[in-house]
């Protein structure tokens, strides 16, 4: 399973990681039982998951196009705790909830889920950041575009999701990746069974959310079965503060 870690070590494989998402996506996990990964091509970046765009002309004039370019799957999350900046990022509405799991934990959920394919699909790794010059200095080097089409298996298009821009180096992302070699995505998204109280650790709900919202969704996870730890952020909590004169 080791392989399957890309640019993670055995250590770094215990590291918490986080989703920052709306409540509704939060309860819909836990009533549907299923987690959710979505096509790149839903992503707004146009430089995310470049390698399945190519088209490569081979030496008898014939177009090549990777056999999985429409059949990669994934699901972001970050190493990053808690900003100001990932609340309104991630969930500019306000009704935000940040779920918390390991990458380890993250990563067996999907890799129990496929069985037998998993050796085959099933990868998480660690985004690296590169400037706009390295990312088109890459897709101009006809050896590497190569070996990522024809030469590394499904190694090629998981290693080129794990790059972006260097605007993006704040969000520290870490990536669940799903090639589907059988067909099962449906309307560029992918779905697989879970319990999601096996894989999140706590939840905690968005600072700007209303105390009252905050006590009648974490009622309602109580009802759908989750028992772990649910906190409201104390980001923007005015401390008490006392001065003796």
């Amino acid at each position: 399973m080791k392989k399957h870690f890309k640019g993670i070590s055995e250590e770094q494989a215990k590291s918490p990681i986080y989703r920052f998402t709306t409540i509704d996506r939060v309860c819909q996990l836990f009533v549907r039982r299923k987690n959710i990964l979505v096509s790149p091509c839903k992503w707004d970046d146009p430089f995310e998951n470049m390698l399945s765009r190519l088209i490569v002309q081979q030496g008898d004039g014939q177009n090549f196009k990777h056999p999985l370019r429409n059949r990669v799957y994934a699901q972001c999350w970050t190493l990053t705790e808690e900003t100001d900046a990932t609340w309104r990022i991630y969930v500019p509405s306000g009704n935000g909830v940040r779920m918390k799991t390991t990458v380890f934990k993250l990563h067996k959920s999907l890799w129990d889920a496929r069985g037998a394919q998993a050796k085959q699909a099933c990868y998480i790794g660690k985004v690296g950041y590169k400037t706009e010059e390295e990312i088109e200095e890459l897709f101009s080097d006809k050896t590497w575009i190569l070996n990522h089409l024809f030469g590394s298996g499904p190694d090629g298009p998981v290693d080129s999701l794990l790059f972006k821009r260097m605007a993006f180096q704040p969000e520290h992302e870490i990536r669940l990746i799903f090639l589907d070699f059988f067909y099962e995505g449906k309307n560029n998204l992918f779905e697989y069974k879970i319990n999601p109280s096996d894989i999140i650790l706590d939840i905690t709900f968005d600072p700007r959310v209303d105390d009252s919202v905050y006590e009648t969704y974490s009622s309602i996870l109580r009802q759908v079965g989750y028992n772990g730890k649910i906190t409201k952020s104390t980001l923007y909590r005015v401390p008490d503060v006392k001065v003796s004169v």
